[in-house]
């Protein structure tokens, strides 16, 4: 057979497994494989059955498939190839000595931070009496902790064990059947199979770029944008490109001159609850932006966490609603939704990324919690929910115009926009003044702020900082913005 070709028929390679064997399902079935190999029926260069089709086949989970091309591949026997598949490698030439000792390469690894100081910085400043604007952290008054509990007494009271035994891998059928459905109503042809739940939306943006991202693959984003998506793609040793944006988000007439003249891989932007500038971008914008990623040729990652907390009017419809071909993948976190423990989110995509983010996910930790699942989907499932989300907006929302009002009163000279969604606000500063001394400035003060520069993909752009209001009652904030004004005030006239 020649090089790469595919085995059609994964039966004809008489794989079967058997309950009765002591051997755990994945090496039964990396054993068998080598057999294969060893009898010549598979040989170098030839691929393995796709991990979905070899799966269905035999019955089994997609993760004894993947953990058994794992132990393959650990034994020298195949190598996988992102976006190819897993291929037989060459023999080894066990009469060839070592050329060299194997050291790790450390190098990407150790690149600087994003975060690299200011989290220090944010410590060392802490004084007793400060007040924090920095935190963007919700506010724990919102929790819904009673009836969450509820849901998950009745998970382990009513739930059989067997739910708590290892489960599939993309998650709970039902709550993915609930997420589906939410996604549903918003104008996606979202099914629960879409669906596939993570440990959070760094664990979600890590697998996508797992997936997607090389060194030195050109990421267009939108800037400023969230600090904790760009992290992970920083780990990848990724190359940005800025796309340039207004108060409504990024403009699409910059983001076809992004995408003709740089050919991004990957399009990164948080259409709603934007952090941290808290714009939401017009339904308009978002249908033209997929229209120009799928004449481009570009994958669009989308970031709808805190989508529920609008103020203003309804949040718009994903981007993924316009989505024809499969290239928008959707991210969502529940954390500023309901509480940050959870550490639930999750990913909706479709087509040939789905079958790759599914496998990069069985990967990285086989399921996320089933406990935590079952109460989330009863939870979401009940009429607390929607309660929770009515209650948890009309407070952000005081919170909000008191913010905006104190701004107003501390700073005469700010142009603040109030947040269309979310619980963050971008206040930019005079050009003459660095953002650092206005940290410095504000942290003598006794206020914590945010600096820009973690949200500028480059790490470089206009003075400015995030001040996030979620987790302050109204008496803080305006104490808090009282300091700040002091402190910028202070700075500007000597």
């Amino acid at each position: 057979m020649a090089t790469g070709s595919t085995r059609s028929n994964p039966a004809a390679l008489g794989l079967a497994l058997e309950s009765a064997d002591p051997r755990p399902l994945y090496v039964q079935l990396a054993d068998q494989l080598v057999d294969v190999v060893e009898a010549g029926r598979l040989t170098a260069g030839d691929r393995l059955p796709a991990m979905r089709d070899l799966a269905s086949a035999l019955g089994c989970a997609l993760v004894t498939v993947s953990q058994a091309y794992e132990l393959l591949a650990a034994r020298g026997r195949v190598v996988s190839r992102v976006g190819k598949g897993t291929f037989v490698a060459e023999p080894a030439d066990r009469d060839k000595p070592f050329a060299r000792r194997w050291e790790p390469d450390v190098g990407r690894f150790a690149r600087s931070p994003r975060l690299e100081g200011v989290m220090e910085q944010l410590t060392r400043a802490t004084a007793p009496g400060a007040i924090s604007l920095a935190t963007g952290h919700p506010a724990p008054e919102t929790f819904p902790l009673h009836d969450f509990a509820r849901a998950f007494h009745r998970t382990l009271v009513d739930d059989p064990p067997e739910a708590m035994q290892y489960r599939s891998s993309t998650g709970d059928p039902q709550l993915c059947e609930t997420l589906a459905a939410s996604l549903r109503a918003r104008g996606c042809d979202a099914d629960a199979r879409d669906i596939i739940v993570c440990s959070g939306a760094q664990q979600a943006a890590d697998i996508v770029a797992t997936v997607l991202l090389e060194e030195r693959s050109v990421v267009a984003s939108e800037s400023p944008t969230y600090s904790g998506t760009l992290g992970v793609f920083d780990a990848r040793g990724v190359t940005y490109v800025e796309v340039r944006g207004d108060g409504d988000g990024i403009r699409p007439d910059d983001v076809e001159r992004v995408f003709s003249e740089y050919r991004p891989r990957l399009l990164y932007l948080n259409p709603i609850a934007q952090n941290p500038t808290g714009a939401v971008l017009p339904q308009r914008r978002a249908k033209q932006i997929v229209a120009l990623a799928r004449r481009y040729d570009v994958v669009i990652l989308e970031d709808q966490t805190g989508w529920q907390l609008t103020y203003d009017a309804a949040a718009p419809r994903p981007l993924a609603s316009y989505d024809t071909d499969g290239r928008v993948i959707l991210m969502e976190s529940l954390s500023k939704s309901i509480f940050p423990a959870l550490r639930v989110g999750y990913l909706y995509c479709k087509g040939a990324l789905a079958e790759a983010v599914e496998i990069a996910k069985v990967r990285a930790d086989v399921f996320t919690s089933t406990l935590t699942q079952r109460a989330l989907w009863r939870f979401m499932d009940s009429p607390a929910y929607p309660r929770h989300i009515r209650a948890t907006r009309a407070l952000y929302r005081e919170r909000r115009d008191a913010f905006i009002e104190a701004i107003a009163e501390a700073v005469p000279w700010s142009d603040v926009r109030a947040p269309a969604a979310g619980t963050n606000v971008w206040l930019a500063l005079p050009s003459r003044m660095s953002t650092q001394a206005a940290f410095d400035a504000c942290a003598r003060e006794g206020v914590l702020v945010m600096p820009a520069e973690p949200f500028y993909p480059t790490r470089v752009g206009p003075p400015a900082l995030r001040l996030s209001f979620g987790n302050l009652r109204p008496e803080e904030a305006r104490e808090g913005l009282a300091r700040l004004g002091r402190a910028l005030h202070r700075l500007e006239h000597g």
